[in-house]
């Protein structure tokens, strides 16, 4: 009996050995990013076997394969589900692994994000936006992530959820602002971005010159604008809504943003003798048509196409060869000219404007068979037959 119970212990304590040194070669795959590795290692391992004192590191080490660390697999919503608790699970056991924990959480942060962007394609926007709420709660300071769920919410007529982000946005003096740094790559003299300050700054002391940066535009503009429709227009709050406004101009008087979305504003507040004053007058300081470019992207997506009209229309009276806007001015069209409010003298009219600007994206890019093709579509429609010949003969 001795005899069989020194080599039944002798039996464990060589597994409990095994375990450890697999464990640790684990560990050390992961800390040089071998994943393929590493999750081979892990398949050879019998959890019904794993020693309790190894316990936390194997809970943790399957939350690594079940998010797939490798990247070889599109990991599903359930998969990434486990993951997470799974990796919660071995921080309750006592699991110790500070340097290797963010290559687990980052994967399945990244993942997360991924499904939502997946679930907003496919339109199912409701989902999508709890997602990124977990995102935004396990990192609050990412008001950017709080900035798009606000405009997913905004798009998709989910007003009072828009409004709750929108307002978190404005109490946080959320701008969005980003500044890029720039140098001039001494052998080549391509402009390289870096990071941050300090690579640039190191860059230039040996290999780069001419320090620049950039910075883009805010978006306190988009999102006091939406902020002050909600409330007039879905609340019925005026008073709030020029709160809202007033409030942002008096504690950011140089953000440009606020300028250029002025007019929308009044129109949004329904102020129509400022907001025709505000058309004429907001855009005299602005010299960059890609501001407008900008803006007017902004207000197709959020199926504002009068605005996206007269950002664009401004872009061009900048730059008239500006293919970017021209091609969307007759988008915008089009979208009123398909709308179901529209008359159809109203269509017709769209339609026109719509390939008139095709005409004139055209000129900019003469063999492009998209916009030919589009043309083709129009002039059949307004019976322009001697024109749709003439761009059918180029095709």
């Amino acid at each position: 009996m001795k005899i069989k119970l020194t080599i039944l212990f002798l039996a464990v304590a060589a597994l409990g050995f095994a375990q450890k040194k697999e464990f640790k070669k684990i560990e050390k795959a992961l800390a040089t990013k071998d994943f393929n590795k590493a999750a081979e290692i892990f398949k050879t391992i019998n959890e019904s076997e794993v020693e309790d004192k190894y316990l936390a590191d194997y809970t943790f080490y399957k939350a690594a394969n079940l998010i797939d660390l490798t990247g070889a697999k599109k990991v599903s919503l359930e998969d990434m589900r486990k993951a997470e608790t799974t990796l919660a699970k071995a921080k309750e056991l006592g699991l110790d692994k500070k340097a290797l924990v963010p290559l687990v959480q980052n994967r399945i942060q990244t993942r997360k994000f991924n499904i939502a962007d997946e679930m907003i394609k496919s339109g199912d926007s409701k989902d999508a936006i709890e997602l990124m709420e977990e995102l935004y709660e396990s990192d609050p300071s990412n008001l950017g992530m709080l900035y798009q769920v606000g405009n997913i919410a905004y798009s998709n007529q989910m007003y009072d959820k828009a409004l709750e982000k929108y307002n978190v946005l404005l109490k946080n003096n959320y701008t969005g602002e980003v500044t890029t740094y720039l140098a001039t790559n001494k052998k080549n003299g391509v402009v390289e971005r870096f990071s941050n300050k300090k690579l640039r700054d190191v860059a230039i002391k040996y290999t780069h010159k001419n320090p620049a940066s950039e910075k883009s535009l805010s978006n306190l503009g988009d999102v006091v604008l939406k902020t002050v429709w909600l409330y007039n227009k879905s609340k019925g709050d005026l008073e709030t809504a020029k709160s809202v406004y007033n409030t942002a101009l008096k504690n950011n008087p140089d953000d440009s943003s606020l300028k250029l979305v002025k007019a929308d504003v009044f129109l949004a507040l329904d102020m129509m003798d400022e907001y025709k004053d505000a058309i004429e007058n907001t855009d005299s300081d602005i010299t960059d048509p890609t501001i407008f470019d900008n803006l007017g992207a902004a207000a197709i997506k959020d199926k504002n196409y009068e605005s996206a009209i007269r950002y664009f229309k401004s872009s061009i009276n900048l730059e008239p060869k500006n293919y970017f806007a021209l091609v969307n001015l007759s988008n915008a069209n089009l979208e009123i000219g398909n709308l179901e409010k529209t008359t159809a003298v109203e269509q017709k009219k769209h339609y026109t404007e719509a390939v008139s600007y095709l005409e004139k994206a055209l000129i900019v890019k003469p063999d492009d068979k998209g916009i030919m093709r589009n043309m083709i579509s129009l002039y059949d429609f307004l019976e322009l037959t001697d024109k749709s010949a003439a761009i059918k003969a180029k095709l």
